[in-house]
């Protein structure tokens, strides 16, 4: 494509020199018409004073015919004088008589005059001359067209050829189009009309044109997503909304793509740290690769091949349909086709955004294998971690990833496997991990405190196992070398879990003041954090007062609970996603007994009875928007203002419910 593109700008570059070649010989052609011009009206000067000369000539004429016509009629009057006199004195001579005349005759007394001379012949004077007229440049203007000439006449070659580079890069189309030859539209045969349409250019020219329609199109759904109307209540919501709970969302939309996440279940979920309109969401492989004809793991071979397909486009390769592992980024304008698609061969347990570098995305396997994709080399993972086997020996995962965050304000990456090993790496260096320690037999999920660095495990058993910071950097090299790492075994007997532990979350947000640290947790509200089982309760646990969970929320529906996540805007805020595809909203500043939604909660799917359960759920940074996974369908739900607006002292109104109920003793 480069390679046209470059042969595209010399060709228009070309074309270019030779208008501007012709421009000028236009311009040399008009200065010597200016001269003949200039010339012609030198002439035509000479000419008015030749004219009025022979005007003057005309004028002077008849004036010397009158003195040629009087000088003529007196010698004409001297010879008839001098006739007379001779003929009287002939006569007188004679006696009186004629000599010639006869005897008898009476004499006449005639005078003979002279004939008159003949007139001269006029001469003929033959003149020529050329008539002329004389304007202004302004009775004619000159065209537009000129008017462009000129200035494209009047630039240099470096001038031009620089302003036609900017034209080609900012619109690929050649300049001066009015120039152009209209060629014919060309009606083209099935066999013609077939190739052009899978050819690659008409690919790519589709895909990004139909990306930019949606996007317009859903401008309005990202407004109403993305923007609330601050201090609008809920009294026209809750005559409308109140049958299902959505009293408290002011907008939800749903995501999803059938043809690439058909059969498959949502494993993770996260939001851009960088684009708050774009969201992440990750795949297992499809649940029914084997009634298609196809092995399971047939898919994993063609999914290493090369790839050369674009993320951005959503024509699949032959084989993509059925790769083990998938991976999405959604953008809120498009409900309908991904952002963008990647394939792994190995099925995606979860995904993050990086942190700070917004074109990629990092994603833990089945394989054990942590991979890195890039929006702008194609579908395929461009970095992998080592694969470790058992035999191997290596420091890798051996088993599935079932959990990975982010530690040390982003520079590090931490992964949990389900053979209870914890693995921590350098974002700087993901082909081995840096640390690594054995936490219990298994983990099911794990989360960080970001004041204390603080990693909190959960098990398949429904222990809790707290991991204290080393407080040293993990830098950018790997080697896979033992953790000196604190391992804690948080003991709550027979208050503990009674089975395995879907979900952890501990506060994002930091905290307003200073509070000190007890057993690697703050102290005071920014301590507290959540978990969800498999039991059908939430608990809520503050580490650094007691091993016990200061509270056991239990589901009236005795479903079990998937997610379980604090919102990261608001201090006493946070939601539960139960299999039974509800969400319930619970503000413990306002009460520790009933969450504000109502046991019923939020039902998700539209239907409301399609009984699907909720995977995942995860809160955007501004706190006003939830993702919400539901089998292969992810929803995006806004909540009102009531929901969201805080008082300014929900953090001292949790510790004195907890202090009040005796559950903590008062500082």
């Amino acid at each position: 494509m480069a390679d046209e593109a470059r042969a595209q700008r010399q060709k228009a570059l070309a074309e270019k020199r030779k208008r501007l070649d012709e421009l000028r010989a236009r311009r040399e052609q008009r200065a010597t018409q200016a001269a003949t011009n200039a010339a012609n009206s030198t002439a035509t000067r000479g000419l008015s004073t030749n004219i009025e000369e022979y005007i003057d000539g005309l004028l002077k004429t008849p004036t010397s015919a009158a003195a040629t016509e009087t000088s003529t009629q007196s010698e004409a009057a001297a010879t008839s004088t001098a006739a007379v006199a001779a003929t009287a004195a002939s006569t007188t001579v004679n006696g009186g008589k004629d000599a010639s005349q006869p005897a008898g005759a009476t004499p006449n007394n005639v005078i003979a005059e002279a004939a008159p001379a003949p007139p001269a012949a006029p001469v003929k004077q033959v003149e020529t001359f050329e008539a002329g007229t004389q304007t202004f440049e302004d009775d004619f203007p000159p065209s537009s067209e000129t008017d462009d000439d000129d200035l494209v006449a009047n630039q240099s070659d470096d001038e031009i050829i620089l302003t036609s580079n900017d034209m080609l890069d900012s619109s690929n189309k050649p300049a001066l189009e009015e120039d152009e030859e209209v060629v014919a539209a060309k009606i083209l045969t099935a066999e013609e009309m077939e190739r052009e349409v899978t050819s690659q250019t008409f690919a790519s020219f589709l895909n990004t044109a139909s990306k930019k329609v949606e996007r317009v199109l859903g401008s309005p759904m990202l407004a109403d997503l993305l923007y609330d109307v601050v201090g609008d209540t809920d009294s026209k919501r809750s005559e409308t909304k109140a049958s299902d709970g959505s009293k408290f969302l002011s907008s939800r939309q749903i995501y999803e793509c059938p043809k690439w996440t058909a059969n498959r279940d949502v494993t993770d979920v996260d939001w851009s740290p960088l684009h708050r309109e774009l969201m992440l969401t990750s795949y297992h492989m499809p649940s029914s690769s084997a009634s298609l004809g196809q092995p399971v793991g047939a898919s994993a071979v063609k999914a290493v091949s090369s790839d050369d397909t674009p993320s951005s486009s959503l024509a699949p390769r032959s084989g993509e349909l059925l790769s083990d592992g998938l991976a999405l980024i959604w953008s809120l304008a498009m409900p309908n086709r991904p952002e963008h698609i990647f394939t792994c061969g190995s099925p995606v347990t979860t995904a993050r955004f990086h942190p700070t570098e917004s074109p990629l995305v990092i994603g833990g396997c089945q394989s054990g294998q942590v991979v890195v994709w890039d929006v702008r080399a194609g579908r395929m993972p461009v970095q992998k971690s080592s694969l470790t086997t058992t035999a191997s020996g290596g420091k890798g995962h051996t088993h599935p990833i079932c959990s990975m965050e982010y530690i040390e304000g982003g520079a590090g990456l931490v992964t949990g496997a389900s053979d209870g090993r914890i693995n921590f790496w350098s974002l700087a260096n993901l082909r081995d991990p840096a640390e690594s320690l054995q936490v219990g037999t298994s983990v099911s999920c794990l989360s960080v405190s970001p004041e204390s660095e603080t990693l909190v495990c959960g098990d398949e058993t429904g222990t809790l196992f707290a991991v204290q910071s080393s407080q040293t950097s993990l830098g950018g090299g790997g080697g896979g070398q033992r953790s000196r790492r604190q391992v804690r075994k948080i003991d709550a007997g027979a208050e503990a879990h009674f089975g395995m532990i879907t979900s952890i979350c501990t506060k994002t947000q930091r905290a307003a003041g200073r509070a000190g640290i007890s057993k690697g947790f703050l102290r005071g509200a920014g301590g507290l954090f959540l978990t969800a089982g498999v039991d059908w309760t939430v608990k809520l646990w503050s580490p650094a007062y007691t091993d016990k969970p200061l509270l056991s929320l239990v589901s009236h529906s005795y479903d079990y609970m998937s997610d379980v996540q604090w919102s990261p805007a608001h201090p006493s805020l946070c939601a539960t996603a139960s299999s039974n595809g509800t969400i319930c909203l619970w503000n413990f500043a306002s009460s520790l007994e009933e969450p504000i939604t109502g046991f019923d909660g939020i039902v998700v799917e539209p239907d409301g009875g399609s009984g699907r359960g909720l995977n995942k759920l995860k809160w955007s940074q501004d706190g006003r928007r939830m993702i919400v996974a539901s089998a292969d369908r992810v929803h995006v739900l806004s909540l009102a203002e009531d929901v969201v607006r805080q008082k300014g002292d929900e953090s001292e109104k949790i510790m004195s419910h907890f202090q009040s109920r005796g559950l903590l003793d008062r500082e």
